[in-house]
Formats: C-alpha cells, structure tokens, sequence
C-alpha cells in the first residue's frame, strides 16, 4: 500500500492482487434482491443495507478513479472489475445518488454500443449504424431491450426514475417520456409538465394501475386543476367506499381538508415509526390556531418539523433537487409559526400590513422556483386569512384583511397564469368576488380577471369587462383625477383594451390610438410629482404600447410603399398624368371621358398624399413614445435600438431630427452605448441625413464619449485611425501576404468625413482628460504597429519569441487612465467608474497563433497583478466579429429576461473585440479553451487516436472526401457513409476525462449541452457558417463552447464556391457529447426554448440587424477573396493568381455598388424576418416543427457529404 495525505491508496500491483476477493463482495452486496428490498423487512435492516451498499458503492467509485495503464482510457479505467453497471446504476439510484446512477446507466450504454461494433467488425455486417435513421430515440429502446434481455431490468424506466429525482426540467423527454405508451410514464410527462386536465383523464381511464396510485393521481390532478368541491366530493365517496386507507392516501385527505377548510374528525393513520403525517400535523395546527389552542398548536409544529428535519438528514447532497420538497414543507411550517403571534393576541392593522409585507418580500425571493413549490405556500396563506377573516369582528381590520387576502389572490393568479395554469387563477378570482360584491368600484382584480380570461382565449369576455371598468371610470373622472392608483388603473384598462382590441382586429388604427392608446399616455402623463415604482411601471408601459402600435402602422404603410403593387400604381398615375397634360396641351374639349381621367388622377393623388402623411404623422408619434418610454425607467432599454433605427431611417426628416435634439438630450447616455458602433459609422457623412441630423449625432456621440469613455474612445479611434495601418507599417508589408481575407479599403469622401468628425470627438474628450486620450492613441499605435509585423520568420515557432526591441508596445508603462481593452467593463449608469483595472505593461515575449496570417498572441498585465492574454490580428477587419459579440450580447440579454431560458443558463459565451483600424485590432484570449478539433482529431493524442485506434485517421477521411469532391452527389453520399462506418463518435468521454466526480460531470454535461444548443439556433438565425473544428472551442472548466471566426453571417456561407448545407454544426461527434440521450430530451427543448425566446423577440432582433446590416462600415457581403481564403481548393490555385493581379478595388467596386447591396441586404432582413416567423421551405411551422427540421437538416448525411471537406463533416 502507498500512503498520501493520511489515506492508504493501493498500488496498482496490489490492487490486481485483490481484484478477485473484492469482486466477489462488490457482486454479493450490490446484487441482494436487486436492491429493492421488500416493504415487510425491518426499517433497521434496510438502512443497514443501504450503508452496505454505500461502502461497496465507494469502493467502485473509487476504482474508476485509478489509472488502470498508462497508456489506458477513462472507459478502461471503469472496468478494474467485471461489473454489470447497470446493476451498479440501481443499487446507487436506490441509496439516492442520482448522478452516480445516471454515469453507470451511461457506462453501461457504451459497454453495450463497443461491444455490438465489435460483434458487427468481425461479421462484417453490411449495414452500420451510423446514422440512425429515428435518431437517438431508436438507441434508447434498442438498448431498453438489451438490458431487459440481460438483467431483467428496464433501463428506461432507471432512467426515468434518474430524471425526475434530480429534478433538471428537460432530461425526462430524452428517455422516451411523452412517446412511452406505458400509462404511468406518460402519466408522469403529463405531471411533470403540469398538463393537469390529460393526468386527469389518463388516470380515469387506465383502470390497469392500482387503485392507491389511481386515486392519489386523481386527488393531486384535482387539486392542482383547482376543482376543490369536486375534488371534497370524491374523497366522501372514497370513504364511504373504503374503510381502509394507505398512509399516503391518508396525507392526501389531509392536505384537501385544510386546503378547503374542512374542519371537523378525520380517523389517524400512524406510518410504520408511529408518527404522525406532515399534512396531518399541519391539519391539527391550523385547527388548533382556529380554536386558540396554543398549546396543541406549537406541538403540532414541533412535530412537524422534527420529522420533516430528520428527512433532510437522509437526503442526499448528490441531488439537492430531491431536498426541495421538504425545505418548502419546512417553508411552510416556518410560516405558520409567525403568524401564531397573530392570533395569541389582538391585532392592528399595522401587523398585518407588515407581514403581507414580510410575505411579499420571500415571494421574490422565489420568483423562478417552480411553480409546484410557491403554490402550497400560497395555499398556506391564503386559508391563514380566511382564517383571520372568520375571527375577526372589528369592521376595520377585516376590511384590512379582506384587501390583503385581494391582494395576495391577485399575486397567486398572476403567478398561476405565468405557469401557464388558467384553472386555479379562475378559482382564485371567484374567491375574490366572494369578499367583493360586483356593483363595487373598480379595482385591481378586476384587471387581473380580464387577463385570466384573455389567457383562456376568451376574448370578448376579456374585452367587454376592461370596457366595463373604463365607462365606470369615464364616469367618475373627478374622483380618478385625485388619485394616482385609480390613474395608473385607468392608464392600464386604456393600454390593454388598444392592445387587444389591435391584436383582434376588432376596431379601426385611428379609434384605436385616438380612444384608447394616446388617452393612456395622456392620463399617465398628467401625474406630476414623486411617483411610485408601480406608477412609472405604468407610464412605461402606456409610452410603449402606443409606440408599438404607431411603429406597427408606419410599417405597414412603410410595407406596401415598398411593394410591387404601390409601384404599379405609381406608374399608371405618371401615365395618366401624361394623359391629362397632352389632353390640356392639345386643348381637347372637356367630354364625360376627361372628366373621369382628371377625376381619377386627382383622388390616387390625394389617397398618396394622405398615405405619405399618415406615414410621417405615425413615425413621429413613434418616436416621441419610445423617447418617452427611455425617459420613464430602465424596464424597455432594449427599444433604443428601434428608436434609434427609424431616426437613422428617417434621417432626412427634418422633425425626427428636431424630436431628437430636443429629447434625446435627455435620454441617459448609457442607454446609447450598445449601438456606438452603428451611430458612429454614420458620422461626419456629409451626403446623408437633412441639414439637423449631423449636428444632433455628432452632439450625442461627444456626449456618450466624455461620459463613458472607457467603452467609446476605442471605437472613434478605430475610425480616426481607419487608414492608419498604411503610415505605421512599411510598405513591403501591405502586398507581403500571399491571400488575405479582406482586401485594402480605398478612402472615399464619406471615410476623410467620418475620420474627421470621429477626430473631432476625440479632441473634445481631450480638453477634459488630456492624459487618458494620449495615453489610448499610444496604445493604438503600439498594438497596430505590432499588428503589422511579419512573422513570416518564426513562423515554425512554437515557444515564445521576443518582441522586437523597436516595437513602442515594450515601452508601455503604467497607463493608469486606460483599462485593459479586452476587459469587459460594467456600465456604470453615473459614469464614476472607480476601481477599474489598467495596463500596467506588456510582457516582452509573443507566440503565433495558427492562421494563414499569423497573429500574435501576447500578454497584458493589470494594475491588479492579473496576466491576461491578447490576440493582436492583422491584415483582417474585426468589426464584423466586434459586432456579432454585440448581436450575442443582445441575444444573452432576451434570453435573461425570460423564466424558462434563464432558469435554464441558456446564453452564448462571448469574448471581447477590439477593432483598431480597417485592418487590425486585438481580441480577448478565451483562456482555459481549446477547439473541438485539437480534442478530437489531433494527430499525435487526439480522443479518436486514443479511444478508436483501428478507426481511419482525420487525415485519411479527409483525402478520402477531397478525392469524391467532384463526383456525384450520390456516389459522394455512399464514400462518407463509408467514411463515417469508420470513424465513429467519441466526444462523451471529454466529460468523463474532465470531471470524474459524477454530480459534476452531469453538471458540466448539461453545460456543454444546452450550450450546444443555445449557439446553434442563435447561430442558424444569424446566419453563422464556417462552423469547422477549429472554430469551435470548449472551455476545460465549464464545457460550454466557444464561437470564435465568425466572419461568414447571414447565410453568406451558401455562396461559397462549396456552399454549406446545414443550420449549424451538429454532427456525430457534437451529438455524441451529449450521452445517452443524443439530441433528444435536454437538447432538443434547450432549441425549442431559445428560438422561443427569439421568435416572441423578433422586433428587437429584426431592428438590431437592420441598423448593423446597414451600417456603412459593417462589410459582411461575401466577395471573392473572402471566398478563396475560406476555401482555398487546389484547382483554385491558377485562378487565385489571376484574382490578386487584378486591383482589389475592382472587385470591391463591384461588391459595393449601393443599389445592388441594398438588395441584398433587404433580402437578408426578409429572410431573417421568415425564419423568425417560422417559415421553412414556404411553409409556417410551430416552434417544435421548425427546431425539429433544422435538427433533421443539421444531422442529416447527404447534407453533411455536400459539404467542403476542410468543415471535417465525419467529426
């Protein structure tokens, strides 16, 4: 034995020496009766059993642990014994360690797969199952089979189990859940997913199941689906029926009995230890609070919560999801007790404010819990209330109750609807109703009721009772004119009744604005002096609604000025104008016919005339209620984008311009920071705009820039410096590289314009910080010096090299106003920014990353100590890599905002850009990352080499797919199969090498997985190609991956000589990182959640992409180098010469020219609108059936053998 750090580890001699006896224990305990030990066996027995199995456990965990070779895999290393690991799985899953469960169902799996392609290598089998044609679905049910053959045992079932004691909402679908016809699984989908009313039915229906799960199903489905007296109903027919109840049947008439306030004798059940039920203690409390028996009541709780701690002692912290149950039933508990002081003594209406109060407060708290865990705590207060209520016989305090018990109805149906549950907020409303007779004045809930019925499709009803409470309100005007939350109930009855009235068509766009939408703003605005969170919430809201609903109109005159239809009329109008005048010319005689011609002419000029100014009259009522609503708070900051999009639209328009000189002053500043990019292209440009709008941006952009100059100042030098890489470096340098992906720009009028406005801001923010200004151009300089350097001597290099000694970056010293560029900086709303972290210096040493342009990797060290590592490019325009990370931070952004994707984690990793000129900039090193590819397929240890050494090298699969690369697209088709017949998967064992502990692994798993997903349906919208091996990184910490290159967007990849085939990159390897469960489960509903978010977001995603695609300097059009550079082809090597002779400003000539470009662009923006609208191939599809056709497209192998083969398809 060896010893480290006081425990004994066996050596590897030693541990083959007792591989024989431990094998012989381990298969002894883990296989005693299958580890579900019968319910007659003494409770001590069991436990001592489970802490049996715990050791052996521990022994296995411990094994796997150890190398078993050197030169051996991690799959290796899990067989020191020869263990059936599923039969491991159960005995783990039966002592609640969920993940180890999970990880030996995996290992288990894999053992199967390796051992069928072994069986099928020496066979010979003419077919492979590469691709299964069902997907991953077919896997699991062939592996169930194989398991059930084996052991007995199902390994869908185990899995279900997994799933739904760790509790991760999306897992359960990947191992058959909604498709299993067994009732109990899909009972289970149907609970899990709170589709109460199909639970209901199935459970009616299935007479197979035993009656205890049957009825226990019921009462829980009524109970959830709010039916409380039917719910009372079937439980006195379960009693007159049923003399003899089972514990937890018992628990359940409990919980239904305190729920409904059915007070009176329920007979005791005790459980096997001789205690009382959880619900049956909490039953006794509330009884005993009702009668004001302390005493009896603290007893109750006691031991309540004795039993509910001992629970938690034997969770265990593999699964904490498994705990939540019992710390809300402690919640619960806790509460209770509070509210015992209430009753002991009498009450003011102070104490009770203060606990709603109190309560309101652990609410928030638990905004993005599930909603099955707030709704017993809800429950809870709500009969505490009633309770209060029925006590009390001071007039002033019940009114106190009865409006906080409103209250908190309100608070519970809003959470409900949020839930997507539309029977309890009903429930909940008539319980309202029951304290407040109808004939009272307006109030609050009856908004709410409003909603409930709108959320149940019940339209007019919705409608008709928000038209009540505004004829009520018009009535009592004087009296609403005095009160700001009669105001704020008034604005919100306004902004809804427009919005749903908008949404059914049911009145015109002029009614519409005038009655109801502009009447909202205009009471919301009449509200002067210190408002309330909630009246600005509301005011907010009024600007916005009315905003939408102008720019929806202006978009839809916009729309049909634009169409083909429009441009006929205009035609016929010049003709007929024509007409007219040679009709006057000629002085023809006035007959019935030229009256009609000149009658006609006059009404298509007036019905153009009006249309021109409904257009204009609605563009600025927009942009007055989007600078209101920016005014009004923080809450819709996302709308700066569309507000700035119709003023750069409409620039030209004199009173646009005027509205934002006199507005946007106003506005924060910050809140322009994530569209500098855009606003500062457009500067200086002389030849754009009317007379007022370069005064009113260049007056904005200075303003931004003394405020928040660590975020700007980088970006308007980029601009002053746009030619700056042909005076720093030497001549020889600019036609030195063979092929570059972005040819020289030439400097046209419009860039001496804008490098002379951007100069101009950069002299104003001088006369205020004169060190930090010299300090950055220094800085700019030194990095686009080091930029342009020719590495071409190191290029073999793989350790550092010095810095040459001319090069000013070395002489940097001490910056202390410059932060490090590549750092992301936090906005700070007051434009202090204390504590942030600058250049020190620079290291003397750089390393060449690889690339045809070879740029230098170097490091920057912080006034905090810190190394942080930079990649200086040149030779390549990052600003469409700058503002993808923008359009990813946008997108991060939406998907926080949303319950699902953010109780998810679902956002995309980015990294900084900073461009520095046309042709150069710096990019934040993504540290700690390494691509797919070097993982995978790297020569000298790649995970294929490792794992599959009998398989076809890259290399080989490579040479392979270059030589079909012009036959057949069918004869191309057959080679890859074969390829891929030998080449397979291995990219799930970069977890299992990672992260051996196995609640971290599922953790970093489901990391990558979700990532995975999030970056391929934002990336599929964007148009993001050139998704290839070595673009792709994975971070060795979190296994979220990394999108680095991304210069090919808006499915310019389909023009490449090789166009691209698929949505994004989900081939076999991608999909085996994902497990057991491939595409299915967790990484199929993370797609369908993200384009979700995307699809209900398309507005602030169509007006983002619109001012980038339209930003003058924002080149993502494919041209022919850029083509060549991506896919450079030996038969491209004669033409490629010819390409680089002829002036590059040729070819740029022809990209640009202006007519043709915005073309493109509109086509781009009509494409991004379809995909967003769910349009695929012509046809609308739901969110599933479009996420279900990109997958299809994505893995699908006759796509995947189109591609080029430098993409490494077969990976």
């Amino acid at each position: 034995m060896t010893y480290k750090e006081g425990v004994a580890v066996p050596s590897i001699r030693s541990l083959v020496a007792v591989e024989r006896y431990v094998m012989t224990k381990v298969h002894h305990i883990l296989s005693f009766e299958m580890y579900y030990i019968p319910d007659q066996e003494t409770h001590n027995f069991r436990s001592l059993d489970k802490v049996s199995r715990r050791a052996m456990l521990a022994v296995v965990d411990y094994l796997r642990r150890q190398k078993r070779s050197v030169s051996g895999t991690v799959f290796d290393d899990s067989f020191w014994l020869d263990l059936n690991y599923l039969e491991v799985a159960i005995a783990a899953q039966s002592c609640a360690a969920h993940f180890t469960a999970l990880l030996y169902a995996e290992i288990y799996a894999d053992k199967i797969n390796i051992d069928k392609q072994q069986e099928r290598s020496s066979f010979k089998a003419a077919k492979s199952l590469t691709f299964e044609e069902e997907s991953q679905r077919t896997t699991i049910t062939i592996l169930n089979e194989k398991s059930k053959e084996e052991t007995g045992i199902s390994l869908q079932d185990l899995l279900m189990d997994i799933y739904r004691s760790i509790g991760e909402p999306d897992s359960l679908y990947g191992c058959g859940g909604g498709r299993m016809l067994q009732p109990l699984a899909r009972i289970r989908t149907y609970e899990h997913e709170a589709v109460w009313e199909k639970a209901l039915v199935t459970y009616d229906l299935e007479a197979s199941l035993s009656p205890s799960t049957r009825q226990a199903g019921i009462i829980e489905a009524l109970q959830n689906f709010g039916l409380c007296h039917t719910l009372s109903m079937y439980l006195k027919g379960l009693e007159h029926e049923n003399t003899e109840w089972c514990a937890e049947l018992q628990e359940i008439r409990y919980q239904a009995a305190w729920r409904s306030m059915q007070w009176g004798h329920i007979s005791s059940i005790k459980d096997e230890t001789g205690r009382l039920g959880y619900h049956e203690s909490l039953y006794d409390a509330l009884q005993s609070l009702r009668d004001k028996e302390f005493s009896a009541f603290y007893d109750s709780l006691k031991d309540a919560r004795v039993n509910e701690v001992e629970e938690l002692c034997k969770g265990s912290l593999e699964s904490v999801y498994s705990l939540y149950p019992t710390l809300c039933r402690l919640q619960l508990i806790g509460e209770l007790e509070n509210i015992g002081l209430l009753f002991s003594r009498s009450v003011t209406t102070q104490q009770l404010n203060d606990i709603y109060l109190k309560w309101q407060r652990q609410s928030q708290l638990l905004k993005d819990s599930d909603f099955r865990f707030q709704e017993p705590i809800m429950a809870l207060r709500t009969v505490i209330l009633e309770i209060l209520l029925e006590k009390e016989n001071e007039n002033t305090k019940r009114e106190c109750i009865k409006d906080i018990l409103t209250k908190h109805l309100v608070e519970l149906s809003r959470l409900a609807r949020t839930a997507k549950n539309t029977q309890l907020p009903e429930r909940a409303m008539f319980q309202i109703k029951q304290y407040n007779p109808m004939g009272y004045e307006v109030s609050e809930w009856q908004l709410e009721e409003a909603q409930v019925f709108w959320a149940k499709k019940e339209e007019s009803l919705a409608l008709n009772i928000l038209k009540r409470m505004i004829k009520k309100l018009d009535a009592d005007w004087f009296q609403v004119e005095n009160d700001p939350h009669l105001k704020l109930i008034y604005t919100e009855c306004l902004r809804l009744c427009g919005t749903w009235l908008a949404e059914t068509c049911l009145e015109n766009p002029t009614v519409i604005m005038q009655k109801y939408l502009e009447k909202a703003v205009e009471i919301a605005a009449s509200h002067s002096g210190d408002s309330s969170d909630e009246l600005k919430k509301g005011k907010m809201k009024a600007f916005l609604s009315l905003a939408r609903f102008s720019d929806n109109q202006y978009q839809r005159i916009e729309n049909y000025m634009k169409s083909s239809e429009f441009e006929n009329k205009q035609a016929l109008l010049k003709k007929a104008k024509e007409e007219v005048g040679l009709l006057r010319e000629r002085r023809v005689q006035t007959n019935r016919y030229t009256v009609k011609v000149q009658r006609e002419l006059e009404l298509d000029e007036c019905a153009i005339h009006a249309l021109t100014e409904d257009r204009k009259r609605f563009l600025c009522k927009a942009v007055e209620n989007y600078i209101s609503c920016l005014l009004s708070g923080e809450e819709h900051d996302m709308w700066i984008f569309r507000l700035c999009s119709l003023w750069l639209e409409n620039s030209g328009v004199d009173r646009v311009n005027e509205m934002m000189k006199k507005n946007a002053e106003k506005i924060p500043s910050y809140k322009f920071l994530p569209l500098m990019y855009q606003l500062a292209a457009r500067m200086g440009t002389k030849m754009m705009g009317g007379l007022g709008f370069h005064e009113v941006l260049n007056n904005l952009m200075s303003r931004i820039s003394l405020d928040h100059p660590h975020h700007t100042l980088f970006i308007i030098l980029a601009l002053a410096n746009a030619n700056k890489d042909e005076l720093l470096a030497k001549p020889d340098a600019i036609r030195r590289n063979k092929l570059i992906k972005n040819a020289p720009k030439e400097i046209s009028q419009l860039d001496v314009d804008r490098m002379e406005a951007a100069s101009n801001i950069i002299n104003i923010v001088r006369k205020r910080r004169a060190h930090m200004v010299r300090d950055i151009e220094a800085l700019c300089d030194a990095y686009i010096t080091l930029a342009n350097v020719d590495a071409t001597p190191w290029k073999t290099q793989r350790k550092g090299i010095s810095i040459p000694a001319d090069q000013p970056i070395i002489k940097l010293k001490n910056l202390e106003d410059v932060v490090v560029p590549t750092m992301e900086i936090k906005v700070d709303p007051t434009g202090q920014y204390e504590n942030l972290v600058t250049i020190r210096s620079f290291k003397p040493e750089f390393r060449l990353a690889g690339g045809l342009n070879l740029p230098k990797i170097i490091d920057c060290v912080g006034s905090d100590g810190k190394e942080r590592r930079q990649l200086v490019k040149g030779r390549d325009d990052l600003r469409q890599d700058a503002v993808m990370q923008q359009v990813f931070q946008m997108c991060n952004t939406l998907l926080q905002q949303n319950t699902e994707t953010r109780k998810r984690k679902l956002t995309i990793r980015r990294y900084k850009v900073v461009p520095l000129s046309q042709r150069s900039g710096v990019l934040e090193w993504c540290s700690g990352t390494t691509p797919i590819g070097e993982f995978l397929v790297n020569v000298e240890e790649g995970a294929h080499k490792r794992y599959r050494p009998k398989d076809y090298t890259s290399y080989q699969c490579q040479k392979i797919m270059m030589d079909a690369q012009k036959k057949h697209s069918e004869e191309k088709y057959n080679i890859f199969m074969k390829v891929c017949e030998n080449f397979q998967p291995v990219f799930r064992y970069f977890c299992m090498e990672k992260f051996l502990d196995p609640a971290v692994w599922f953790e970093k798993r489901l990391a990558y997985t979700r990532s995975v997903a999030t970056s391929s349906i934002v990336g599929y919208i964007l148009g993001l190609g050139d998704r290839h091996v070595q673009n792709i990184l994975i971070d060795e910490q979190t296994a979220e991956l990394v999108h680095i290159d991304l210069g090919v967007a808006f499915e310019q990849g389909k023009i490449l000589p090789t166009p691209e085939t698929v949505p994004f990159r989900l081939t076999r390897d991608i999909v085996d990182g994902m497990g057991i469960t491939g595409v299915e489960g967790v990484f199929r509903r993370c797609c369908e959640k993200t384009m979700a978010v995307m699809r209900n977001s398309q507005e602030a995603l169509l007006t983002i992409v619109e001012v980038l695609l339209y930003d003058p300097l924002f080149d993502w059009t494919m041209n022919p180098l850029k083509a060549l550079y991506l896919q450079q082809r030996p038969e491209d090597e004669a033409d490629m010469s010819s390409t680089l002779n002829t002036d590059p400003q040729e070819c740029k000539r022809k990209a640009s020219d202006d007519q043709s470009f915005n073309k493109v662009a509109e086509r781009v923006l009509m494409r991004l609108q379809e995909k967003l609208k769910g349009v695929e191939e012509g046809t609308v599809l739901s969110v599933g059936g479009q996420v279900n056709l990109l997958i299809q497209q994505a893995m699908d192998p006759k796509n995947l053998s189109r591609l080029f083969p430098g993409w490494r398809p077969w990976v």
